[in-house]
């Protein structure tokens, strides 16, 4: 969780001039926010022990 909050900190405290960076650390925060939340979920309901 920290550290998709510290890839989209880093997405806009660059000093990158295009925007492809921005969409590939924005889309690993957001693929890391999926697997937690999706872990999360599968724990609750007991489908992944």
């Amino acid at each position: 969780m920290l550290s998709a909050v510290v890839l989209v900190i880093m997405a806009f405290c660059g000093n990158h001039e295009g925007k492809v960076e921005d969409i590939w650390l924005i889309g690993l925060a957001a693929l890391l926010l999926a697997i937690v939340i999706g872990d999360a979920v599968l724990r609750r309901n007991g489908l992944r022990s």
